[in-house]
């Protein structure tokens, strides 16, 4: 194996734990739409940033935001979401 591929497999692995050992905040606090991203590493979870609304309410908060911020959803959360996204 070349140094060169040692070196992105440690970076990798680097990473992996790095995510694994990801503090995150909760930020549900109860039933309603709340305004996240969602994550490309799906084990990672969604990121709530603001709620619970209205869904009428979650997208008015979402077109406040400027054009350059991008991929926020407005999704109903019945339970804290887990690690998948879902409860």
């Amino acid at each position: 194996m070349s140094k060169r591929m040692a070196k992105i497999i440690a970076g990798l692995v680097v990473l992996s734990a790095l995510a694994a050992c990801e503090h995150r905040e909760a930020a549900y606090t109860g039933p309603g739409w709340y305004l996240e991203k969602p994550r490309p590493v799906v084990t990672l979870g969604p990121q709530i940033f603001k709620g619970p609304f209205t869904y009428e309410q979650c997208e008015i908060e979402r077109q406040k935001l400027p054009p350059s911020v991008d991929n926020l959803i407005c999704n109903r959360e019945l339970a804290p979401p887990g690690p998948l996204g879902g409860s």
